[in-house]
């Protein structure tokens, strides 16, 4: 889930990771719901609420903009992976638009891959994924960052296919769709003009672009030029 900064009082760091491309925390705020955008990667989140024991759960790619509902008194450790990170265990096409909570081992500890874990907190998250790397729960392709990046690779086009699909559960065209989204949001919100917006991004027209922000962003071209 991508939690929006203009809702959430967000503290993140970026780490210096092969795997992990931020480490963030904040806390529910009085709203009822927010936005969540699309995003092409994978998290891991905590949640605690001071009346259950903490949960965990990794989030897959998603695919379009959605309205969810804000837990109330509720504090929240997201760790956002890199695009092509991650875990064999659970099947990145079951992960789609969906969450997966870990089953509990105790108040303090999850399972997965076959091994119970700690459930990190903001101080000591960068040390858990480490430990998952080192037990390769944690795995990354780096075909699809070098796809992305537009490097050769020594691969076929249906064998970079197949990799994405493996590594994120979306095809290529998708992750890039998504991430011309994110671009064009960056370049309105910057004071880019709509209609230069249009031509940066290599849209069709304004109207193809628009349909665009309103499927992976929730918002149109107007209102992230306004903000």
């Amino acid at each position: 889930m991508e939690w929006a900064t203009t809702i959430f009082p967000i503290e993140s760091r970026v780490e210096p990771s092969d795997f992990v491309e931020r480490i963030w925390r904040t806390h529910s705020v009085a709203a009822d719901s927010m936005i969540s955008v699309a995003v092409p990667h994978w998290q891991i989140v905590v949640v605690k609420q001071a009346d259950r024991p903490a949960s965990m759960l990794v989030r897959g790619p998603e695919t379009a903009a959605s309205i969810v509902g804000i837990p109330r008194d509720a504090e929240f450790l997201g760790i956002e992976l890199k695009i092509g990170t991650f875990i064999p265990d659970l099947a990145p096409d079951t992960l789609v638009d969906i969450g997966k909570e870990l089953a509990s081992t105790s108040p303090s500890r999850v399972q997965l891959a076959g091994s119970s874990w700690e459930i990190p907190n903001f101080e000591n998250a960068a040390d858990f994924m480490r430990h998952l790397a080192r037990a390769d729960v944690l795995v990354r392709d780096p075909i699809v960052d070098q796809t992305l990046s537009r490097k050769p690779v020594e691969v076929t086009e249906r064998s970079v296919q197949r990799r994405f699909l493996r590594a994120t559960g979306l095809s290529y065209g998708m992750v890039r769709q998504i991430e011309r989204a994110e671009r064009t949001a960056a370049l309105l919100m910057a004071g880019t003009s709509i209609l230069d917006a249009v031509d940066i991004a290599g849209y069709s027209d304004q109207a193809h672009m628009t349909r665009s922000l309103r499927r992976f962003l929730g918002k149109t071209p107007g209102s992230l030029t306004r903000s």
